[in-house]
């Protein structure tokens, strides 16, 4: 049992015991969890449902009801919880799926079915799940949030420039290893600024240009942050919540990963994605700190302002100059908890090469 909303839970109640007592048969999400890129991904799980089962009451109950709000294959969306009924499903997934190369979603889908069976509703084929609509996550925004987004990003267009909107750092938690570096996104700044309009939307560490703050666009409410993405012209973050929730808004996303999570694992072909595989990768799911990081170091400050580049050109088509890319930095700088020395005797060792990073 969780309540994170009283004044919703006494509102609903009686028509929620009316529903779950004598309603049409229903499928309950729970996801206690206030995680918001396993939040999002919610939305891939019910729109496959839907599909498959169309006379399916769903309903999805989470400490982030904002993120389902309008959207067509959820019936019921609540911020409390007072006990099982009808069909509830958690259709998670654990730390050692981290060590498997399959996307959450598709792991989080194929157990949804174990658990569908075991309330008499088996897959219609048969014992495997039947094939997922995509594992793309969804939000669905109003024309009122989407225009207040543009309004809110109007003062930095007034040049006829492209908007570039970042996050940088913040994935210190639980392990550091997915965190690029603040040096090297400021690099990423410094390359693109003469060319396209910056503004940060979050990061523990604040991005500068000429020596003051970038305009600052973090911490706001899910949806305005979602439509903030949407409305721009490309997106830098690290592979997180705010990728999540950018791709679910359709936003052009470039996602660093690294090598402790894979692209295959939790990312998007649609997106501009980064990544190393050394023979360590993926680790995440060791819940260790790495001292090395080497799975960062063919992710050079060069190669994602080229993938910014190529995401300007696909969905604006703006063609960055060449010279944004070859004035950044050809190398990645480690940050200041990364053991130098370490790094240095892994890059040594007689092990496979590091792959270099994709988009």
């Amino acid at each position: 049992m969780f309540c994170t909303d009283i004044g919703a839970l006494c509102r609903e109640a009686p028509g929620w015991v009316w529903r779950a007592l004598f309603g049409s048969r229903m499928v309950t999400f729970l996801r206690h969890r206030e995680a918001l890129g396993d939040t999002v991904e919610v939305s891939a799980l019910v729109r496959g449902l839907k599909k498959v089962r169309p006379g399916l009451r769903i309903a999805v109950v989470t400490r982030r009801p904002e993120i389902f709000l309008n959207n067509p294959h959820v019936d019921e969306v609540r911020g409390w919880h007072l006990f099982r009924a009808g069909m509830t499903v958690r259709a998670g997934y654990h730390g050692r799926d981290m060590f498997v190369e399959e996307h959450v979603v598709g792991i989080q889908w194929r157990r949804l079915w174990e658990e569908l069976d075991q309330y008499g509703m088996p897959s219609p084929a048969g014992e495997q799940a039947p094939p997922m609509d995509g594992v793309h996550p969804e939000i669905f925004l109003t024309a009122a949030e989407k225009d207040a987004a543009r309004a809110r990003l109007a003062p930095l267009r007034a040049n006829g420039k492209p908007v570039v909107l970042l996050s940088s750092t913040g994935k210190l938690k639980p392990v550091h290893n997915r965190e690029w570096g603040v040096v090297n996104f400021q690099a990423v700044v410094n390359a693109l600024a003469p060319h396209v309009n910056l503004a940060q939307a979050g990061g523990e560490a604040v991005l500068t240009l000429n020596g003051a703050p970038l305009p600052q666009h973090g911490n706001l409410p899910v949806r305005q942050a979602a439509a903030l993405f949407a409305a721009c012209d490309a997106f830098l973050t690290q592979e997180g919540g705010l990728m999540h929730l950018a791709t679910a808004a359709g936003a052009p996303v470039a996602a660093i990963f690294g090598g402790s999570l894979l692209p295959s694992q939790t990312g998007y072909e649609r997106n501009v994605n980064f990544w190393s595989k050394p023979e360590c990768s993926p680790c995440l799911g060791h819940a260790v700190n790495c001292a090395h990081l080497k799975c960062m170091v063919p992710i050079t400050p060069r190669k994602v302002v080229a993938g910014i580049g190529a995401l300007l050109a696909k969905h604006r088509s703006f063609a960055l100059p060449m010279k944004a890319a070859a004035s950044a930095p050809d190398a990645w700088e480690p940050p200041p908890f990364v053991d130098r020395e370490a790094l240095k005797r892994e890059l040594e060792k007689p092990a496979p090469a590091v792959s270099a990073a994709s988009g």
